[in-house]
């Protein structure tokens, strides 16, 4: 006998019950470093899904064939309800493919950049130029190597291509510090494009900057550009008392000789202890050691490093590369696989 139209209701809505307890345990389960143990405990999870999910796709398919459902108008709540069922079984198998994916993941920080000359890098090569320009057509003063003011340097461009390679790498070992809503902070940032970047991978990203028309005209491109949390404000680095708010700090040649030195032994002792910090310039190769700070990679640093930074750097390498979600109208958060695609987005797997 064919179930009317509330039995089927009832049945689908007590299977996705089953199905969301059972993607909120493997959400819970979810977090790197993945081990053959919560491997084997996210498999038996997903067996036990398989049974809720053919009776959720049986009970869907004989609504089909129910005269009620069919004399419903387009927008009845009952109508909605089964299309949204539907919505979420047609996800289900993409929501899986990319939680094995992210449990078999081993990207490192700094994948291999692609040989010159190929489309790749000349890509790249091409947005890092077009931002240069950008960077010129914004800023009130034309980019210079000395600033009026002793000891401090002009607003100069650094490759936004690399930049973005460590801004992306400072944010996977953030994840891995379970940091997740780390706090970024460009250290001289003149017109403010590397935080206008950073504004995408960082929950907070704010700008300090000595020249007081540069972080005006900076502070306006954020609110135009859709970024009015972000603050670039105008102050002297020198002096500034609140490095210790943030988790990742860039610094690219704001200053020169002395106070440059007096800056960053400044911030390296205010910031707290397992600070990342991107300082992509060869003095301070020289003496990065005497500031209390760990060499990662190339340009990026942790100050005063945490006693587990190897296993960090371990469980970093597990980390997506995903960019944290911005807030839509879809229905992919909606359903019994909320769980799972929020414990992927928290992970950097997730769309």
């Amino acid at each position: 006998m064919q179930p009317d139209l509330p039995s089927l209701t009832r049945i689908c809505q007590t299977e996705e019950a089953a199905l969301r307890a059972i993607f909120s345990d493997i959400a819970l389960t979810f977090a790197p470093p993945f081990t053959p143990k919560i491997r084997f405990k996210i498999a038996h999870l997903l067996d036990l899904a398989e049974p809720h999910r053919h009776a959720l796709q049986r009970a869907h398919s004989f609504h089909l064939q129910s005269p009620e459902l069919r004399a419903l108008p387009m927008h009845a709540p009952e109508r909605q309800y089964f299309d949204a069922v539907l919505r979420h079984l047609r996800l289900y198998p993409a929501a899986l493919a990319r939680l094995q994916t992210a449990l078999r993941q081993r990207l490192p920080l700094f994948p291999p950049a692609p040989p010159p000359y190929t489309p790749e890098a000349q890509t790249l090569a091409l947005h890092s130029r077009t931002w240069d320009h950008m960077h010129s057509h914004l800023s009130p003063h034309p980019p210079n190597l000395y600033h009026d003011a002793p000891g401090h340097h002009g607003d100069l461009p650094y490759p936004t291509t690399d930049f973005l390679r460590y801004a992306m790498a400072a944010r996977r070992i953030c994840l891995a510090m379970d940091k997740h809503a780390p706090a970024f902070l460009d250290v001289g940032c003149g017109v403010g494009l590397k935080v206008f970047q950073a504004a995408e991978l960082f929950a907070r990203a704010d700008g300090l900057e000595y020249e007081p028309d540069h972080a005006a005209a900076g502070q306006a491109m954020m609110q135009r550009g859709g970024w009015p949390s972000a603050q670039i404000f105008h102050a002297d680095a020198l002096t500034f008392p609140h490095y210790g708010d943030y988790d990742v700090l860039y610094v690219y040649k704001p200053m020169y000789g002395e106070p440059l030195e007096q800056m960053e032994r400044h911030l390296t002792t205010q910031a707290s202890p397992g600070t990342l910090l991107i300082a992509p310039y060869l003095d301070f190769t020289t003496r990065f050691e005497t500031l209390g700070c760990t060499r990662i990679e190339n340009f990026l640093y942790m100050i005063r490093p945490l006693k587990t930074l190897p296993a960090i750097l371990k469980r970093a390498v597990q980390v997506g590369c995903a960019l944290p979600a911005r807030p839509k109208n879809g229905y992919a958060e909606d359903g019994f696989l909320n769980p799972l695609h929020l414990a992927l987005r928290r992970w950097g797997h997730g769309d």
